[in-house]
């Protein structure tokens, strides 16, 4: 499968891209050069700048797009919503025209405005689910969401396939000791309106392979939560869900009793559809890193 990778010098897309080679030709598109110096094809260029995606007139079995700003932290906001949701319009827009089937875009648990920066309102119910309504609040949850709209819409204009991850706060190599130190904290990790949600890099990664190979029909675009089986919280999820919000919010109470600790988002969806499953927990993340 011949592949363009977006975001391929980052902490996320440099394990895809590792992932990806071998049984791939993959083309990494990034505007910064592969810091560690990746001997294969790479492309430095901002996508939010469509013109210079002229250079590369040449077609591919698909666009995995992880290219972003991933926290509104990290740049100011009116940067975040150019960068991300631009790069995103001009990249669908690329496949369009070039005749590329399908794209794959990395978005967040943020999109559903229950994510690491959330406002937090009550949701519907528990767990959210790809069906339940979008309410982010803040600029990074907004243009993830306004990136899914972009992909429907496309879909349904074009015949793009296109699928849309959720992934929860990824950990990294370069967050692994940031990440172990917050595990290990004697500071209760409980604050009120945490979900605590996270996924490792490794099964984000194989969550793009399993959206590689999934087909979800000329026109459909399908999105998906990715996040670990268990949140990374000491307390079961239902104290967690009375301490944020109290009682009367339907529960699906077997699905937490089946698992104590089980995410705020349901990734029930990937499982069935894709055929995912994650497979880091924060028991082997301590054992492999710690």
């Amino acid at each position: 499968m011949k592949i363009m990778l977006t975001g391929g010098s980052g902490h996320v897309g440099r394990r895809v891209l590792t992932r990806l080679v071998g049984p791939n030709e993959v083309v990494s598109i990034d505007r910064v050069p592969h810091p560690l110096g990746w001997s294969g094809r790479q492309e430095v260029l901002d996508l939010t700048q469509p013109s210079l995606l002229d250079r590369i007139q040449e077609t591919f079995d698909a666009i995995v797009h992880l290219a972003a700003i991933p926290d509104h932290c990290q740049a100011p906001w009116d940067e975040v919503l150019q960068n991300n949701i631009l790069s995103t319009y001009n990249v669908l827009r690329y496949a369009v025209d070039l005749g590329i089937p399908k794209v794959i875009f990395a978005s967040s648990d943020s999109a559903s405005g229950w994510g690491l920066h959330a406002k937090w309102h009550r949701p519907d119910y528990l767990p959210i689910d790809e069906k339940h309504p979008s309410l982010p609040s803040e600029v990074h949850g907004y243009a993830k969401a306004f990136g899914e709209q972009l992909c429907q819409g496309f879909s349904r204009a074009y015949g793009l396939r296109t699928i849309c991850l959720r992934c929860s706060f990824i950990t990294a190599p370069a967050c692994y000791e940031r990440f172990l130190k917050r595990l290990s904290s004697p500071e209760p990790r409980e604050a009120p309106g945490a979900t605590y949600a996270w996924v490792d890099v490794e099964d984000v990664a194989s969550a793009i392979i399993r959206a590689l190979e999934y087909d979800p029909g000329v026109g459909k675009s399908e999105t998906f939560y990715i996040t670990a089986a268990e949140h990374y919280g000491t307390a079961p999820t239902l104290d967690l869900i009375r301490r944020n919000w109290g009682e009367g919010i339907p529960v699906d109470r077997a699905y937490y009793e089946e698992n104590a600790r089980a995410p705020f988002f349901d990734i029930r969806k990937a499982k069935s559809l894709m055929g995912w499953e994650p497979e880091w927990s924060v028991e082997r993340m301590i054992r492999a890193h710690g």
